[in-house]
């Protein structure tokens, strides 16, 4: 488990998520922008009722819809907290070696 892994999230509407890491963070993400709907796996999430069936998938800490559409933690969490990716993903990489 890494301490970026999502371990909860409330729905806010407009595609908009409250996301909570295992960290302790929090943050809002606006997953439109993130993704705009495009790819695949992505494009089913256009439509709000299916949006609304997103869950994390625990064993690996991430968003998950039905259609196996995944966004990775990390991305997340540089979104939610708006702290660079680079920074904390080095610090991770050396924390694990």
């Amino acid at each position: 488990m890494a301490s970026k892994d999502v371990v909860r999230f409330k729905l806010l509407g407009d595609y908009r998520l409250r996301l909570w890491f295992r960290d302790g963070e929090s943050g809002e993400v606006d997953i439109a922008a993130l993704t705009e709907f495009e790819g695949a796996y992505f494009e089913p999430l256009r439509d709000p009722d299916f949006f609304r069936q997103v869950s994390i998938n625990e064993e690996i800490g991430v968003l998950h819809w039905p259609n196996d559409a995944e966004i990775d933690p990390y991305i997340l969490y540089s979104k939610a907290t708006g702290e660079p990716l680079k920074v904390w993903i080095m610090r991770e990489e050396l924390v694990e070696v």
